[in-house]
């Protein structure tokens, strides 16, 4: 045991002071040992796991008497009043500086058409003339007729102002005449492949952008004014943090990214754990020609693999589908690569031993993706841990082909809150039926990580374990669950947060349960996990995250 128990960090850091945590109600996931009442930590790990605070003391005096730590002298005893304790929570599927910038940008989310014009015309009285708008979060689902909105609208509450507003999906933009005409993007424009310039009956761009015809507007438009990225994700971690999130994967980091991810960490501002994907194309052959870069600053920040963009989202039409969109005849969306340019992305990760993440929503881009990783694979390979995002729109046939070669499903649950009604218009009661399939995928035998895509969902694990186990959004609707033969268990629905997405990111050793040895990453909740009822998931509160054996997010204790 003495191996888990380094007396400083990689970099050199202090750890920080052993806590034993005493009158608490814990589930460790554990077979071996599923409940406790005391958690004892030191050197960021788990020393002690059981009921005797005072064995935990004595434990943890020993090793501190035998000099390994001259660092570490006192021992603090911390009262958890009853509360519950479950393992830290991991979003496997995020966009943490999205986040982040989502949190201090205009956020059309959720609101009625009227009200995010308002909203977008209060904005613009804020701006110079000519100063760039940019947003977020808009749905046509909210907005009568259910259909893409236009320039016309938001050149009348915004006519000084070049404005660019991003869909809740990323996947489209909506923006006025004046962001067309200082990008140069006119009638003869040409959309490039994966792409969609949206055109009035005149041949004109109505305003709105899909998929890869969106770097029409966004190659040419500035970066996010005021945004300073270090602060950016200092507030997308305090509020993950805060959420009962220990650990999340940041599915799409740019290169850059990575290098401002290692100097935070480095500072000792990183405490959230981080496993960073970056983008695929390019291919940074610099950054990426060693393989994965190994987790470091007391095992918070690694570099995993690469993420692949394979095709769009079901709300903006995008999404790869092998027939045409119930709603939208002739569209069957936009796939990013032909089979060839895949393979050779995934050729290139296989021979660095990188982990996937290739974003999958259609079922002719699963197709694609999981016929491509069986060429390059050539064989079943459970131990690469190569994931397919999403994986929302997917036949039977497709689910024996990804089982078949150890494929791991990445879903965002508490997204379909926001699909239940869009998605039967968008596919039709065939494609639906087997669509979050996610009760048949663990029959089948997957195990399943979960995650939020934040910024396109809330980051709230709890909301993503509420829509896993009813399928209901949080109005209750519908009544009797979304295609209910597709619910998690509870137990299930936990475990897609915790030692399920600990073996995708390969860590099953040091996370995903709480027993001797493993990382001390763990939240105390509001109320008993497993007796509240199915319909009050959702509003379990986080009132204390601690990371490594510090305590990061709750006060009062």
């Amino acid at each position: 045991m003495a191996g888990f128990f380094p007396e400083k960090g990689e970099s050199g850091e202090e750890y920080p002071p052993p806590l034993i945590f005493r009158n608490a109600r814990v589930s460790t996931l554990d077979p071996a040992r599923p409940a406790a009442s005391v958690l004892g930590t030191l050197a960021g790990r788990l020393l002690y796991v059981g009921d005797d605070p005072l064995e935990a003391e004595r434990e943890t005096r020993a090793r501190l008497k035998a000099g390994r730590f001259p660092s570490l002298k006192e021992i603090e005893s911390v009262d958890l009043k009853g509360l519950s304790v479950l393992p830290g929570l991991i979003d496997s599927h995020a966009h943490v500086l999205h986040e982040g910038a989502r949190l201090s940008q205009l956020d059309l989310g959720g609101l009625s058409y009227g009200d995010a014009l308002a909203a977008i015309a209060a904005k613009a009285r804020d701006l110079e003339p000519s100063a760039w708008l940019r947003g977020r979060g808009w749905d046509q689902n909210l907005y009568p007729g259910r259909r893409f909105p236009g320039k016309s609208d938001l050149d009348r509450v915004a006519p000084s102002n070049p404005a660019l507003l991003d869909r809740i999906d990323k996947h489209s933009l909506w923006v006025n005449s004046a962001a067309l005409k200082r990008c140069g993007v006119d009638r003869g424009a040409v959309a490039p492949p994966g792409g969609e310039i949206v055109r009035e009956p005149s041949g004109e761009p109505s305003g709105i952008l899909v998929g890869r015809a969106m770097f029409l507007v966004l190659d040419k438009a500035p970066p996010l004014d005021g945004l300073d990225p270090a602060r950016t994700f200092l507030s997308a971690q305090r509020e993950a943090l805060g959420l009962g999130l220990t650990a999340v994967a940041d599915c799409g980091s740019r290169s850059a990214d990575y290098f401002l991810f290692r100097e935070l960490y480095g500072a000792g501002k990183g405490k959230i754990r981080f496993r960073t994907f970056v983008v695929a194309d390019p291919w940074d052959e610099e950054l990426l020609k060693d393989g994965p870069i190994p987790a470091r600053f007391q095992g918070k920040l690694s570099l995993d693999g690469v993420k692949i963009f394979s095709d769009g989202s079901l709300g903006s039409w995008s999404a790869w589908l092998s027939e045409d969109y119930r709603d939208r005849k002739g569209r069957r969306g936009d796939h990013n690569y032909e089979t060839a340019e895949l393979q050779e992305m995934l050729r290139k990760a296989k021979e660095r031993n990188l982990q996937v993440a290739i974003h999958v929503i259609g079922d002719a881009a699963a197709s694609q993706a999981v016929a491509a990783m069986g060429a390059v694979l050539g064989k079943r390979a459970p131990e690469r841990r190569w994931r397919l995002e999403h994986f929302q729109v997917a036949s039977p046939a497709i689910w024996g082909a990804a089982l078949e070669l150890g494929l791991i499903p990445s879903i965002q649950s508490v997204g379909l809150m926001t699909d239940l009604r869009m998605a039967p218009e968008r596919l039709g009661p065939e494609k639906l039926r087997d669509s979050y399939a996610w009760g048949r995928l663990r029959r089948a035998g997957f195990i399943l990580v979960n995650g939020s895509d934040a910024p396109i969902e809330s980051p709230n694990p709890f909301h993503g374990i509420y829509a896993a186990v009813t399928r209901q959004d949080l109005t209750g609707y519908p009544p009797q669950g979304f295609q209910k033969e597709d619910a998690l268990t509870r137990e299930e629905a936990l475990w897609s947060y915790t030692s399920w997405p600990a073996w995708a990111m390969g860590e099953e050793a040091n996370l995903g349960r709480l027993a001797v040895g493993k990382y001390a990453d763990f939240i105390a909740i509001d109320r008993d996990f497993w007796d509240a009822p199915d319909a009050d998931l959702w509003k379990i509160k986080t009132l204390l995250t601690v990371v490594g054996g510090e305590r990061v997010s709750g006060q009062g204790f």
